[in-house]
């Protein structure tokens, strides 16, 4: 009966404990759970999802680490490129969909090391950080400021890249269970090692199409049906004739002043920048009290050299310590500085006390500093001076004009008010060229200015724009006179020429492919570049992944030349001709005189296997825990924002 009491009791909570949730999800009070107080879930590793309230256990991934993940993909295109994608750009590319496949699989890896109970101390994490090359100064130690700045630069926080190095070692833990030596069979090592470290040697022919000198003009029935096969090669593009207001540094630079006084001073501040310092080359024996400096002194004032008399007193050969030629910065700043930096040539009369004991110094060579006259560097100065105030003016200008533009809501009433230039551009493709091919487009902004000029409407003006290199415009654009396909009479000279640059091709293709046949049933390569009025070219030897651009060995070539059995011939298109190439001679790799270049290939196969077996346990992983990305949030997460 008490069990059944007991039982009864259970059943009864657990009603109650259900209808609460229920009602939690009802109100929303389950939503808050969920959100953790961070942002939007994306996806979700492992755990169970219950209706109406959410998840129950496994990791969740929230929107704002793939945007941080987004973000630092961005920046490091823009690192290696110098440009960063526009957010629309960066979407068609699929970077976000990148940046979640990331993030999900550290949270899988993070899922996996809870779930098998792995643990990495503070400890562990500390001296990771400390031997990261990355972070040590030039004694090979760690740098805590080197630390900082290498963080800054990369956009992460201490707390965050903390993290990511605890994360690298438990997953370094996790897949301590895979290893490399040996993974590779010797047979599978020895034959893709035969098959990459295989050379060829090759003869070659360039044969261009310019040896066909006597190609006729087409007939007008010929031009015309060429020009109807061929209409969009000579489309004329679309044009536009635009105006803006460019915003640089430069313009502001000449409206700086800066005086003689402010000159001078600069030219205080920064005297060790225009000068050679004063170098002392200097020895010296270190005594660990005030007696013992005496009696060093005593006996070099005696006639003893500084080695013997600190050998007489410390008894050690070798108690001088050769400092070498020392500017006073490269020494401890206080009494030894001043000490060393104050005394003539020879021994120092007087020993020179610091934290570290006593000094008994000799100076060998005194090398007295140097330092360019002010006149000599006053242009560099008001230069640099100018260069240090215009960003801020620049900024104040920007402000002033965006102001203005807010205002008046026209760039050239803008630009007036402030007196500022307005410049044109009358008919310019997409590539900043005119209608003769002339690059007219040049200069600070070049590309924005025409990729703004080309996303304007007509009649209208773009926003206030910056530049990855801080130039701010404004581009109004004035007429698009769209893309048309011309006439025939228009574009005939360079239909005519395509016309005979097709047939000239077809020419020269056609005595390759007779030259290739003369080759192949035996004919010597030199005496068919004699009647081709080339000259034949005999390659380096060259593995299946190198180049011979000199001897017309370009890759394409060389992939063409790794078909060819022995002795034979075969061409291959490049460019405006074509190369002929004939295999002469393979050199297979000997594996007795390759032993050592074979054990490191080997260990290279070794870790790609290993590197492949990883990636297959942690799909293992993923497929084992369960992986679901919430599609609707992910989606309104990266949703281009609408104008």
């Amino acid at each position: 009966m008490n069990q059944f009491r007991k039982l009864a009791r259970f059943i009864i909570l657990f009603v109650l404990f259900g209808m609460l949730i229920v009602s939690f999800a009802f109100w929303g009070i389950g939503d808050m759970l969920r959100t953790d107080g961070r942002s939007t879930e994306v996806a979700h590793v492992g755990g169970t999802r219950l209706p109406l309230y959410g998840w129950l256990g496994g990791s969740p991934v929230y929107v704002n680490e793939v945007r941080d993940q987004f973000n630092r993909q961005l920046e490091a295109i823009q690192r290696q490129t110098g440009q960063r994608p526009e957010p629309d750009q960066a979407l068609r590319y699929g970077l976000h969909v990148r940046a979640l496949e990331e993030v999900i699989q550290r949270a899988v890896l993070d899922y996996a090391v809870q779930q098998f109970g792995l643990t990495v101390s503070d400890a562990e994490v500390q001296a990771a950080v400390a031997r990261n090359p990355a972070f040590q100064g030039a004694g090979g130690s760690f740098d805590p400021l080197l630390f900082r700045n290498r963080l800054q630069q990369a956009r992460l926080s201490e707390a965050q890249f903390v993290a990511e190095t605890r994360r690298e070692i438990a997953a370094g833990q996790l897949f301590a269970v895979v290893r490399s030596d040996g993974l590779s069979p010797k047979s599978l090592r020895d034959d893709i090692f035969r098959l990459e470290s295989e050379k060829r040697i090759a003869e070659t022919i360039y044969v261009p199409d310019a040896i066909i000198v006597d190609v006729p003009k087409p007939t007008a029935e010929q031009l015309n049906t060429y020009f109807e096969a061929n209409k969009t090669k000579f489309q004329i593009p679309e044009f536009r004739a635009f105006s803006y207001v460019l915003l640089t540094v430069d313009d502001i630079l000449p409206q700086i002043s800066v005086t003689a006084d402010q000159l001078k001073q600069e030219y205080e501040a920064r005297a060790a920048e225009f000068g050679t310092p004063e170098k002392r080359d200097v020895d010296q024996a270190m005594a660990d009290t005030e007696s013992k400096a005496k009696a060093i002194i005593a006996a070099a004032a005696a006639g003893k050299s500084l080695e013997d008399a600190a050998k007489e007193v410390l008894g050690s050969a070798d108690g001088v310590i050769k400092l070498g030629p020392v500017t006073k910065k490269e020494l401890p700043p206080g009494p030894l500085a001043d000490g060393i930096f104050g005394l003539p040539e020879g021994i120092a009369p007087t020993s020179i006390q610091s934290p570290l004991g006593w000094h008994i110094v000799r100076i060998n060579k005194i090398e007295v500093g140097k330092s360019m006259p002010f006149d000599e560097v006053k242009e560099k100065l008001d230069k640099d001076m100018r260069a240090q105030q215009a960003p801020d003016l620049l900024i104040k200008l920007v402000t002033d004009f965006e102001r203005a533009l807010g205002k008046t809501q026209s760039m050239k009433t803008a630009a007036e008010e402030l007196g500022l230039k307005v410049k044109t551009y009358e008919n310019v493709d997409v590539r900043g060229q005119d209608p003769s091919g002339k690059q007219v487009v040049i200069g600070p902004a070049a590309a924005e200015l025409m990729q703004a000029a080309f996303a304007t409407r007509e009649s209208t003006e773009s926003e206030l724009l910056e530049t990855p290199r801080g130039e701010y415009f404004v581009v109004h654009t004035d007429r698009v006179t769209p893309a048309r396909i011309p006439t025939l009479n228009e574009v005939e000279s360079k239909v005519s020429e395509a016309w005979q640059a097709e047939e000239r091709k077809k020419l020269a293709d056609a005595k390759v492919k007779a030259a290739v046949e003369q080759a192949n049933a035996g004919t010597d390569m030199a005496a068919i570049a004699k009647d081709l009025g080339t000259e034949m070219r005999t390659a380096k030897a060259v593995t299946r992944f190198e180049a011979d651009a000199g001897n017309y060995l370009s890759q394409p070539v060389v992939v063409e030349l790794f078909k060819l059995a022995p002795g034979k011939t075969q061409s291959v298109r490049t460019g405006e001709g074509s190369v002929i190439v004939r295999l002469k001679q393979v050199e297979p790799p000997d594996l007795t005189k390759d032993k050592d270049a074979l054990d490191r290939f080997g260990k290279q196969l070794d870790t790609m296997m290993a590197n492949d077996l990883i990636l297959e346990l942690v799909a293992a992983l993923r497929a084992k825990y369960g992986v679901t990305v919430d599609e609707a949030n992910f989606a309104a997460a990266f949703r281009p924002q609408q104008p």
